[in-house]
């Protein structure tokens, strides 16, 4: 098992909401459409440590993101629930089992499990490397733990209230991820106790009934206090030059193709 201690990369692959920005329906909304980081794909993030690579959701969006990075193969998929936004990409991750010449291992919890099976049931079907090609996914089911390692790296998972579903949060050293959370309980915030690198779901301005919005995720901040907090899974509402401008200290809007250190 990889330490604790050992050094995090993560990528902020996509920081959009399920519709992207620009959105179909909305367009840029209040993002400038000149600044480039205004333009989010699908809420994903590659994290590594110790040579090991994760990919936490596979969105619709996730073979653009991962050639965006250079980064073809994986070793894991952690699944934070069953949203399409987080899981339409599965049929992408055939070339990644073309790449390793196997199965690659996947970890979400129960219902997400189950919904994936139901769903892409032919992922989870094995394959005769002798007598077949690759020709679809293949992925083994892994059910996640409030400790668990996923090919190595220690993983300590948290539910958090996302509106009508429950979607899961990520702590991997001093490293935490919490998209599409609506509200978080005290044993969320016993876990997330000392991060020192927060990347947190942050939709809009204003209340909402399934996401947080840029007031409440301030009073997660100060109450957390990780030396930096960065936004993820924004909407058309929010913009990156003025969220740089008005969040409080250690507070910051994320961006495609971002990259965090993490000691």
């Amino acid at each position: 098992m990889t330490g604790q201690g050992a050094p995090i990369k993560v990528t902020l692959l996509g920081t959009g909401p399920a519709g992207g920005v620009p959105m179909l329906s909305a367009g840029w909304g209040d993002c400038d459409p000149d600044e480039p980081r205004n333009r989010r794909l699908r809420a994903s993030i590659l994290v590594e440590q110790s040579g090991r690579r994760l990919l936490v959701d596979s969105g619709p969006d996730v073979r653009e993101q991962l050639l965006a990075v250079g980064v073809p193969g994986l070793d894991g998929v952690l699944y934070t629930h069953a949203h399409a936004d987080h899981i339409h990409g599965i049929d992408e991750l055939r070339e990644v089992n073309r790449l390793i010449r196997g199965p690659l291992p996947i970890w979400g919890d129960e219902p997400t499990l189950h919904d994936l099976q139901q769903r892409f049931s032919y992922c989870f079907e094995g394959i005769d490397l002798a007598t077949q090609p690759i020709f679809r996914p293949w992925l083994v089911p892994n059910l996640i733990q409030p400790r668990f390692t996923a090919v190595g790296v220690a993983v300590r998972a948290f539910a958090q209230d996302h509106g009508w579903a429950t979607s899961w949060g990520f702590r991997i050293g001093n490293f935490a991820y919490s998209t599409d959370v609506l509200d978080l309980d005290e044993a969320a915030f016993a876990v997330l106790d000392g991060v020192t690198t927060w990347v947190v779901g942050c939709l809009t301005n204003t209340p909402h009934s399934t996401h947080a919005h840029v007031d409440k995720v301030i009073g997660w901040h100060q109450r957390v206090r990780p030396e930096r907090t960065v936004l993820t899974h924004m909407g058309p509402s929010l913009d990156y030059g003025t969220l740089r401008r008005t969040l409080p200290e250690g507070l910051e809007p994320g961006y495609d193709g971002m990259v965090l250190e993490v000691a």
